[in-house]
This record gives C-alpha cells, sequence and structure tokens, in this order.
C-alpha cells in the first residue's frame, strides 16, 4: 500500500505522460475530472452544503490526515477563506526525493481547484513559489470580499524568497514577467526570442574564447553567469543569462543587471532543479533581482531533459545548449571542452572550479550523452566548437 505521500511520484509521471501523449489539454482534463470530480469530490460537497465553511472544515480535516504544515483561515465577516502553506507535502515530496518528471507539479492545484470554486460561485488570488509554499485566498466571484493581513502570511517568511512565482488573480493566470506578457514560461521564452533566428551559446571552456570570432554571425549571444558578471569571455550585452546551480558570482550579476538600462537588460534563466529549491533561498530578490525564468518546463515539454533523481546533471552551459536548441533557432555551442582542450585549460579565467568539484554535481558521460542528443534533435541547426565537437562526432 501507498503511504500518504508517496502518490505524489506516480501524479508527477503521469501528469508527464498525459502531456507528451494525449497533449496539454488531456492533463488539465484530468486534473478537472479524474481529480477535481472523482477523488476531490468531498470539497465540492461540502462547498454546496456550507459555503466557505465547509470547505474551511474539509481543508482542516484534510491537513489533519496529510500532516500538512499550514494554516487555513476563515473570515466570514470578511467573506475569505485563506490558506497559508509552509511547507507542501506533496511538492515536498518531490523535492526531498529529487524527483521532476512534469514540467510544473504545482499547477495541478489549481487545475482542479479552479473549476470546483467556479462551480460554487467562488474564485481566487493565488502564489506559488514551486519550492513547497504557496498561498491561496477564495472568495466570491461576484460580491463583496476583503483580502487578509496576516502574521502567518506566508509572503512574509525568507523561504517565500526561493524559486519562481506562479501567479493567480481573480482565477486567472498572471504574467511571468512584471513587464506583462505570457503566463507560461515555455512561451515566455519563445517570446523572448521571437525576432531571432540564429543563437551563439558561450560556456565558460577555453573554446569559448575561439568563437568571438563568429559573434557577428548570430543574432543573439547566451551566456552563463560568470561571463555576464565579469565580461571575459564575451562583454557585450548577452540576450539571455543562464544562472548556475550554485551561482558564486550572484552579486556582480546583480550589480551589472541593476546598472544596464532596462531596455537592454538579458532574460535571466535558471534550471530550478529540485536539489536547489530544497537548501536556502537563492537571493535574487534581495539582490533586486527579478525572478529568472525556469528553462526545464521547456526542456521537458520537447523531451531533450529527463531528471536523474540522486544523480549527475548536465552543465549550465549545457542546459544553455539545450535551451538554444529547443527554441527550434540555428544554433553554435562553444565553450564545452570537458577537461581536454588542448591548451590545457579548464575554463576561461575568472571564477573557477575544480575537477573534483565538477564531478561531484556532472559527469563528462552525462555531457557527452546531452550533447550527442541535442546533434541527433536538432540535426543540420546545430555546430559545435571545440571538444565539443569532436565528441559529438565521434557517436
Amino acid at each position: 500500500m501507498l503511504g500518504c505521500h508517496e502518490f505524489c511520484g506516480y501524479y508527477d509521471w503521469t501528469f508527464r505522460h498525459m502531456r507528451q501523449h494525449h497533449g496539454q489539454q488531456a492533463v488539465r482534463d484530468l486534473w478537472e475530472h479524474a481529480i477535481g470530480r472523482d477523488s476531490q469530490m468531498h470539497y465540492l460537497l461540502a462547498g454546496k452544503d456550507r459555503g466557505l465553511a465547509g470547505l474551511y472544515d474539509c481543508w482542516v480535516k484534510t491537513g489533519e490526515d496529510e500532516h500538512c504544515d499550514w494554516t487555513f483561515t476563515l473570515d466570514e465577516e470578511r467573506n475569505v477563506l485563506r490558506c497559508d502553506m509552509r511547507k507542501c507535502p506533496s511538492k515536498g515530496f518531490l523535492i526531498e526525493n529529487d524527483l521532476a518528471n512534469d514540467e510544473d507539479y504545482c499547477d495541478h492545484c489549481a487545475g482542479w481547484i479552479k473549476p470546483m470554486l467556479a462551480e460554487l460561485g467562488l474564485t481566487f488570488d493565488h502564489e506559488h513559489n514551486h519550492a513547497g509554499q504557496c498561498w491561496w485566498e477564495m472568495h466570491p466571484k461576484e460580491g463583496p470580499w476583503q483580502p487578509l493581513d496576516l502574521d502567518i502570511d506566508i509572503r512574509k517568511s525568507p523561504r517565500w524568497n526561493a524559486g519562481f512565482l506562479e501567479r493567480w488573480k481573480n482565477g486567472q493566470r498572471l504574467p511571468i514577467l512584471d513587464e506583462g506578457g505570457a503566463s507560461d514560461p515555455t512561451q515566455v521564452l519563445h517570446d523572448w526570442f521571437k525576432d531571432v533566428e540564429s543563437i551563439l551559446v558561450l560556456g565558460r571552456g577555453p573554446s569559448s574564447r575561439e568563437a568571438a570570432a563568429l559573434v557577428k554571425e548570430y543574432d543573439a549571444v547566451v551566456v552563463a553567469d560568470p561571463t555576464y558578471a565579469m565580461k571575459d569571455v564575451f562583454a557585450d550585452e548577452p540576450r539571455a543569462v543562464l544562472l548556475g546551480d550554485r551561482s558564486l558570482v550572484l552579486p556582480r550579476v546583480a550589480e551589472r543587471f541593476n546598472a544596464t538600462p532596462a531596455a537592454k537588460r538579458p532574460l535571466l534563466m535558471h534550471m530550478f532543479l529540485p536539489t536547489l529549491l530544497r537548501e536556502e533561498a537563492t537571493p535574487f530578490v534581495s539582490l533586486g533581482l527579478p525572478r529568472p525564468v525556469p528553462i526545464l518546463p521547456l526542456l521537458i515539454r520537447e523531451g531533450l531533459y529527463k531528471h536523474n533523481p540522486g544523480g549527475v546533471y548536465p552543465t549550465t552551459g549545457t542546459f544553455l545548449a539545450m535551451l538554444a536548441v529547443a527554441l527550434g533557432k540555428k544554433v553554435c555551442v562553444a565553450g564545452i571542452d570537458l577537461y581536454r582542450h588542448p591548451s590545457g585549460q579548464a575554463y576561461a579565467p575568472g571564477v573557477e572550479q575544480t575537477h573534483d568539484q565538477w564531478l561531484s554535481k556532472h559527469s563528462e558521460a552525462c555531457e557527452v550523452e546531452h550533447l550527442r542528443r541535442l546533434a541527433s534533435y536538432a540535426g543540420d541547426r546545430v555546430k559545435f566548437v571545440g571538444v565539443a565537437a569532436e565528441v559529438v562526432a565521434q557517436s
């Protein structure tokens, strides 16, 4: 028999399977009908019986059964039911077990709650940070209500600054970026590069210097955070920057980013791997940076990345290459040299890692596997410079 949280891993796999084999609408139908109108039907019945009070009692009982670290607050005078989730047992199970099959596991909550509330004449405001924390305010779709200002508001927790936000207002999903645009991170990435036909990917290996002469041949350049912070490989403004999983230069990234006119700022991106979300909050917000846009949803959707729980994963440079290819552009990849560059150098000058540090999170076999997958996926759309070209040619 499954434990009360172990089903979460099966949920995660099932959502991805449905997306890949039956499309986006199929997984939404699964959330609304198989979850909302089957396993969670008792919420709808409780709401029909006693409105917000019925929902309150139902969720409080669930929290007791599943040992949820949350607080539900019912204020009937203000006509609002609020939830502050401090540590989600469902998403928390995935984070603790390093699971990431689906492109956005947290979306399934709104996927079944929204149509359930709509049938009750209710709607909601909501945010979740994909690090196991969220808040909800459920209230009438029509008629007066007032939001709550509580000491336990999860947004007052330091860990709220972890991860990236999905935001909802009156049951409608809001844009990912503060300046507007798409509400789906995958669409945000496509929109950012919509006028780009070709991308030069610059990793941190010595061959990235060799690619400097190629810059004018490409519409956009994408780099990792040390290159953006130090301007050592590429000094001009990149189109986008991928922040490393444990960036050592984030304050310098913030200094340059905040000193750049808004119209010239790059899009900041991140992998948001489960292991990172398990750790302390990365201080994007406190440094004055926008929360980076996640790239894993696009890579998972395109079948270019499959997470290896507890195992090694690609370097930032290889993730950049996967991103550029997933966008459907013509791509040149340089600076992925696997500690094999003829010069004997390992990285471009600047903030470096030792080979032992590199091996603690990555492996040559993992890099080669993903580079060859890219070559097979993109064909003539992608070319490699340096050692990456050699290992791909051996496939």
